[in-house]
């Protein structure tokens, strides 16, 4: 099976402007894209998660009705971690904790941020309840009942241990973070770099670049600690690849193919299209030239299965160039029969003629690729594409997504009290 982890739909724990993530991707013409290639190129997408905040993306990208078959098939599998990390002071180094609401202070509403931190069966119903599309009380018991089924539990204190240990040896073992770190902590140890004061802590984000009053030192030791965190999810997870954008994938494109884990898939897949002359298929369900029907058409057909069952016969430590070299080597010269009118070749099924002549100056207009499958039955990934591409020729428009914000004077999921317009929007409608 093929189990991607897709680090770039993980919205990592955010303490301010939570909605700022799910918004942007929800806008992201490249989310789109890559989300329909992982769902074409793999047989499962596992999405790490601690709030749940990536549900109004999944939902609104796909529509219901495909978010739910998805998830019930396990097409889609959000992987939930309940504790997070950061650098203390006082020499305690990495650390990882959680956090709890103090009983003294009143209690605000359900709060999003604290979500990462709460029982899976609250965090599922403040997701639901403070996160769009809004859905009625039959639709949100239906939801809940359908992610308590399918979320998978990730044992964060097992996945934690000794990855403090294992993110400072990565340090010590290169040249550049071990020099980098001496220039101002010669004779300190990893757990007491200088800059943080008693009683404080630093809590990563990977999302977003350092931010001013950011200590450069820490932020080395919490970026590697991250990396290592997301291939010990990864690996508990059984994924053959990880995937991600640029902000996630920094060691995990060395430290990631050493493990076994490829980080190429998508990459290949754009470039095998292009060299078939068939227009991206994730680009197509971007622009909504591809409903998510159709591609869950396409997802489900034989000639995907063969598609991924092709790219699973792959080295993780190939390129994308290597893959594509492979692919079209794996055509050969095509056979004469791929080039003859589709009405004969039905013919010459139906009249049971074992073999024929090729007619020369005679060129198909387009390829029955169900029936060519049982000619070259070895050709699947040639086959799924031109499938694609027929698809893609026959569908019309679909309209573009009118976005619209939550009503303006709604206070705000984050659980800060304000209203809503006076922070970041996080939703949009699709009609």
């Amino acid at each position: 099976m093929r189990r991607v982890f897709a680090t770039d739909f993980g919205v990592w724990p955010i303490l301010q402007d939570l909605g700022r993530l799910s918004d942007a991707m929800l806008h992201s013409k490249t989310h789109w894209a890559r989300l329909a290639n992982y769902l074409l190129l793999y047989d499962q997408v596992v999405i790490p998660t601690g709030n749940l905040q990536v549900l109004p993306v999944l939902r609104l990208i796909l529509g219901e009705d495909a978010f739910d078959y998805l998830i019930r098939t396990k097409g889609i599998v959000l992987a939930r971690f309940d504790q997070w990390f950061g650098y203390a002071g006082n020499g305690a180094g990495l650390v990882f904790f959680t956090v709890h609401e103090n009983p003294d202070l009143p209690t605000r509403g359900p709060n999003l941020g604290m979500a990462y931190f709460r029982p899976i069966d609250e965090a599922i119903d403040i997701a639901l309840t403070t996160t769009n599309p809004q859905s009625n009380a039959d639709r949100r018991s239906h939801l809940k009942s359908l992610l308590l089924d399918n979320i998978v539990l990730l044992p964060t204190e097992q996945i934690a241990d000794n990855l403090k240990d294992e993110a400072y040896q990565d340090i010590l073992n290169s040249p550049y973070l071990r020099d980098f770190l001496s220039l101002r902590n010669a004779g300190r140890t990893l757990n007491n770099l200088i800059g943080l004061g008693p009683n404080k802590i630093t809590v990563f984000n990977p999302h977003f670049p350092p931010q001013p009053g950011d200590i450069p030192e820490i932020r080395s030791v919490l970026r590697v600690a991250f990396e290592n965190f997301v291939l010990r999810i990864g690996g508990y997870s059984e994924a053959t690849e990880i995937t991600g954008d640029d902000i996630t994938l920094n060691i995990l494109r060395a430290k990631g193919q050493r493990m076994g884990f490829s980080i190429e898939g998508e990459r290949v897949f754009t470039q095998i299209q292009k060299v078939s002359g068939i227009p991206d298929i994730g680009v197509a369900f971007a622009n909504k030239q591809l409903s998510s029907t159709q591609l869950l058409e396409l997802r489900d057909s034989k000639h995907c299965q063969s598609l991924r069952d092709w790219f699973a016969k792959g080295s993780p430590a190939d390129s994308a160039e290597d893959t594509v070299c492979k692919y079209v080597d794996s055509l050969g010269k095509p056979n004469w029969l791929s080039s003859l009118p589709v009405k004969l070749l039905r013919f010459v099924i139906t009249m049971g003629i074992g073999a024929i002549e090729p007619i020369s100056g005679v060129a198909a207009s387009f390829v029955d690729s169900l029936l060519l499958s049982k000619w070259f039955p070895g050709r699947s990934p040639r086959l799924f594409l031109e499938q694609a591409k027929i698809m893609l020729e026959n569908s019309s428009p679909i309209s573009k997504p009118v976005m619209r914000g939550r009503d303006r004077n709604k206070p705000c999921p984050c659980g800060s009290g304000k209203k809503y317009k006076m922070l970041r929007s996080l939703i949009v409608e699709l009609l």
